[in-house]
């Protein structure tokens, strides 16, 4: 075959094979960057993204609940509400471990609590704390009146838990 090539040095068909050699070499080495998803997320951003997602959730559905606690008042009328939160929810995994007692000093060793079989190992979650609610804004029909504007500060004060600074009741517009 090498005799065959060196015969038809002039000719086509060693231009076509250099040719396709060549080629076959830069989609090697661009492979890469054709064959990826042009959107990589770096490990860091899909763990903000989530977190983002996380928070937006939570706040979202204690808004929905407040609403529909407010709306179920007398005089408040259709309302829209809106919670800020500090920090994002975070996950309490069980521990066990033992305390060794010298006569100078206390060392404390633990580890987490794994379960599952095979593949599948997970360390056991104990709890989910959810973000502390820093601020309620509610807008509401019957914003306008003491009597009501009392009531749901008494109601978002108890349920969450916070003080009645951090919640502002208004008028909705119509």
């Amino acid at each position: 075959m090498l005799e065959k090539l060196k015969a038809k040095k002039n000719g086509m068909p060693l231009k076509i094979i250099v040719f396709l050699g060549i080629a076959g070499m830069a989609l090697i080495l661009f492979s890469d960057m054709l064959f990826t998803d042009k959107e990589e997320k770096s490990p860091e951003k899909e763990q903000e993204q989530q977190i983002t997602g996380e928070y937006s959730e939570y706040t979202a559905d204690m808004e929905k609940k407040l609403e529909s606690i407010l709306e179920s008042i007398d005089g408040v009328g259709k309302s829209k509400v809106m919670i800020t939160a500090k920090g994002t929810e975070e996950y309490v995994y069980a521990e066990e471990g033992r305390t060794d007692t010298d006569s100078d000093s206390i060392s404390r060793d633990s580890k987490y609590v794994i379960v599952g079989s095979g593949n599948r190992k997970e360390a056991l979650l104990k709890k989910v704390v959810n973000p502390e609610i820093s601020g309620v804004i509610i807008v509401c029909e019957g914003g306008d009146r003491n009597v009501v504007r009392e009531q749901v500060y008494k109601t978002v004060s108890a349920a969450f838990d916070i003080p009645a600074g951090r919640i502002s009741v208004s008028k909705l517009m119509e």
